[in-house]
């Protein structure tokens, strides 16, 4: 290409992560060399641009009216729902004569060529939704009761911080009862349990022993090493 393109403006162009080459020029350079067939070097720049910032993780697959790719991004939303080899969950999926499948998306309502497929795919949406809840009904019930595990282990000992005794609900400044217990009594009773499993070997705490300070007192919790 000659030189003279040096005196037109710039060209500019933008490659995205589907590979698509997109070209900006002043009407200058269009009436310059818009008509020129010859554009040997031009045409490589750009291949190679649009090959550099093609990404795997975008679909990429042309339109048929368009002729653009694609952009949806396969690594974050998974397959693309329009162009993907095999049907999703929630495509209606019937065969059709011509070969391939309906890609119509029952998400938005039964399909208008094949209605009994929607029936098929609000049958799976109920059962996915039943077996969430029961799984949520596991997850609470066995949070409860790890809680109630950890709070009768907590009441058989006696709190550092109000002086209840083992059992006895801890109290306030004032005397008076309350239903949470201290953090304090908690990481007691936590280390209690530790110093029943394993001796310590920071502090020499035997089997049964709590962890001490250097300075002899009670430790707030376990040495990491216990």
């Amino acid at each position: 290409m000659s030189n003279a393109v040096t005196d037109v403006p710039k060209v500019v162009w933008h490659a995205d992560e589907t590979g698509l080459v997109t070209v900006q020029a002043q009407p200058a350079w269009w009436r310059k060399w818009g008509q020129d067939a010859g554009w040997p070097e031009y045409a490589e720049m750009f291949a190679q641009a649009g090959e550099k910032a093609r990404s795997d993780d975008v679909c990429g697959a042309l339109g048929r009216t368009t002729y653009r790719p694609c952009r949806h991004n396969t690594r974050r939303y998974g397959p693309c729902p329009h162009h993907c080899e095999t049907p999703q969950r929630f495509h209606c999926a019937t065969e059709r004569k011509k070969g391939g499948w309906c890609r119509w998306d029952l998400r938005k309502g039964a399909c208008t060529h094949h209605p009994d497929s929607y029936d098929e795919y609000m049958a799976a949406v109920r059962a996915d939704e039943e077996e969430e809840l029961r799984r949520q009904a596991v997850r609470e019930h066995e949070l409860r009761k790890a809680v109630e595990k950890r709070r009768a282990g907590t009441l058989r000992v006696a709190c550092p911080y109000c002086d209840a005794r083992p059992g006895g609900s801890c109290v306030t400044r004032n005397g008076e009862k309350q239903p949470k217990l201290h953090a304090a009594r908690e990481s007691l009773w936590l280390q209690t349990e530790t110093a029943s499993a394993a001796a310590c070997s920071y502090c020499k705490a035997a089997v049964g022993e709590l962890c001490r300070t250097s300075s002899g007192k009670i430790a707030n919790q376990a040495h990491s090493g216990r």
